[in-house]
């Protein structure tokens, strides 16, 4: 295997906190380390789903740049950082991750015994100097079909606390992997992040400093 994944020894950021990217990443083979990039998820006034996922993903990437360059200990130069997002679509409504219960089960009503859709958008940013010099983005769609859902199924599962923090209030390598009937495209990017695509993106990009 490369160093690194192949990408040497180019200092290389998750700016996620998501165990479930980590994970992902780590399985390639890629050394990375993992930072927190908080920022306001606010939907605005007439934003379309791809307007407000391409946002969160150039967003975290701006806000890991600031970061590291208030870290001058941390930097290397270059950085590749890597940032993502997750939603799901039905009716061209985006679904979140869910307020509360009640919020949680009208989603799963909608979800119920049909397709659904859900986008993974990745963004890779090359940063040197403290700013992001060059970026590029992609965005993942998969087709998800659930079984019908009775109020017990949801209920059992709400208890588990798993849906709380999720797009959609599912975790699909959680509970809810008894809810999906089939899978039409990337399983990863359900998870979080689609793996090939963020890998190809990453060594697209990783050309720019060679």
């Amino acid at each position: 295997m490369l160093k690194n994944g192949g990408f040497g020894m180019m200092q290389v950021i998750l700016a996620s906190t998501s165990p479930r990217r980590r994970e992902l990443l780590s399985v390639a083979g890629v050394e990375f380390e993992v930072m927190a990039a908080d920022i306001d998820e606010t939907w605005q006034t007439g934003e379309s789903a791809k307007e407000y996922i391409i946002r969160m993903v150039q967003n975290k990437a701006v806000r890991a740049t600031s970061i590291l360059s208030d870290d001058g200990n941390r930097t290397q130069n270059p950085a590749m950082i890597i940032t993502a997002d997750t939603i799901g679509v039905i009716d061209d409504e985006v679904l979140t991750k869910p307020i509360n219960k009640a919020d949680a089960f009208t989603m799963w009503q909608k979800m119920s015994g049909r397709a659904h859709e859900v986008w993974t958008a990745v963004c890779v940013s090359i940063v040197e100097d403290g700013a992001i010099r060059h970026q590029k983005y992609v965005i993942c769609p998969t087709q998800v079909h659930f079984i019908p859902l009775t109020d017990e199924m949801k209920e059992r599962y709400w208890q588990t606390g798993e849906p709380a923090d999720k797009a959609g209030a599912y975790a699909i390598q959680g509970g809810a992997m008894a809810w999906v009937e089939r899978i039409d495209g990337s399983y990863t990017n359900v998870v979080g992040l689609p793996l090939s695509q963020t890998l190809a993106l990453m060594n697209e990009m990783q050309a720019h400093v060679e």
